[in-house]
């Protein structure tokens, strides 16, 4: 049977004015899919991006939604391995925006019972994303030095809480006003407005580090991530930042960007560096059995306590349209939640 569900949609692309709610009618599982009665959806950047048309591959109208957490309230044929009352967490890229959907199965996980729904969607997307570089794209071991540039947000504050739990050595990069965020995380603080970062980075790990975490992109992957690594090491873009701050397209900053995107092998080689593109719906999408194990992975370490995502603020889900205003306008520390 069919059932109404509530979203917050965008019907076309714009400002955060966009986002308007609606009553839809939801049509049972197909095959595959489970219809998920949402707790928690993440507000993520790449939110943002979709807003403003342009994320790649996602065009309006569209309800965003990149992740959540909720209890499966119907299942379709052939799905394996859930139940109709079990919590689940999962990637979705679009569409959480709502309290009910319909989810493909292979995209959910179980979650744990008694933990708060805002601190498991915070490890949804970010967590996972943190997850997946730092366990398998690249390889840091107890006692070396990693370089998380952001260190005060949703996925540069979980590596530095894997990085800890693992022994790793951290420096954060992150503004003045947020030094106390990355020093509480256990990282070594560096502001990245007012010292040279990669020569800071190399003068405290004592020659460089193994792994730099870049979500910046453009000149910045050169000057202060490629530049901090020491013989051995690997440099991970995980986006573009620099292109899209608060956004908005930044034509100067792509073309930055585009002229940056000239690296050395030969200079790469001599050093045995690497630098590694990650993009976490690519690896859902290509590698479903490590999305899972990874995402379960990363809902066990949030339902034991060793991994506390920092909530920044809690919205109701009819106010999606301030949730982004606040993430856009970069004054939170944490991950900005929404609640039906």
């Amino acid at each position: 049977m069919t059932i109404s569900a509530f979203e917050m949609h965008m019907a076309r692309t714009g400002g955060v004015e966009v986002l308007q709610g609606r009553s839809v009618v939801l049509d049972p599982p197909g095959p595959g899919e489970a219809r998920v009665a949402i707790e928690a959806a993440g507000v993520a950047f790449a939110d943002i991006v979709m807003r403003t048309g342009l994320y790649p591959g996602v065009k309006a109208p569209v309800t965003p939604g990149y992740d959540l957490v909720g209890r499966i309230e119907a299942l379709g044929p052939g799905v394996e391995d859930l139940a109709v009352g079990q919590r689940v967490a999962g990637l979705t890229v679009t569409g959480s925006y709502a309290d009910r959907r319909n989810v493909q199965f292979r995209h959910l996980v179980a979650a744990p019972e008694g933990v708060a729904a805002e601190a498991l969607v915070a490890g949804v997307l970010n967590g996972l994303t943190a997850w997946q570089m730092f366990n398998r794209v690249a390889s840091a071991q107890a006692g070396e030095w990693v370089l998380v540039h952001g260190a005060a947000g949703g996925v540069g504050g979980l590596l530095l809480d894997l990085a800890r739990l693992a022994g790793v050595r951290a420096i954060g990069t992150a503004s003045a006003g947020k030094r106390a965020v990355v020093e509480a995380k256990g990282g070594v603080y560096v502001d990245y407005r007012r010292e040279p970062v990669a020569e800071r980075a190399r003068a405290i790990s004592g020659g460089g580090v193994v792994a730099a975490f870049d979500h910046v992109g453009g000149p910045h992957l050169k000057t202060a991530s490629i530049a901090a690594l020491r013989d051995g090491g690997t440099a991970v873009l995980y986006g573009g930042y620099d292109a899209t701050k608060g956004g908005k397209m930044r034509p100067a900053a792509m073309i930055r960007m585009l002229l940056a995107d000239r690296l050395s092998a030969l200079k790469l080689f001599t050093a045995s560096q690497g630098v590694v593109g990650y993009n976490v719906t690519s690896w859902r999408d290509a590698r479903p059995d490590a999305y899972r194990q990874d995402l379960a992975a990363v809902m066990a370490l949030i339902g034991d306590g060793r991994l506390k995502p920092e909530i920044g603020r809690i919205f109701p889900l009819s106010e999606a349209s301030a949730a982004q205003a606040l993430l856009q306008s970069a004054a939170a520390t944490g991950k900005i939640v929404l609640k039906p």
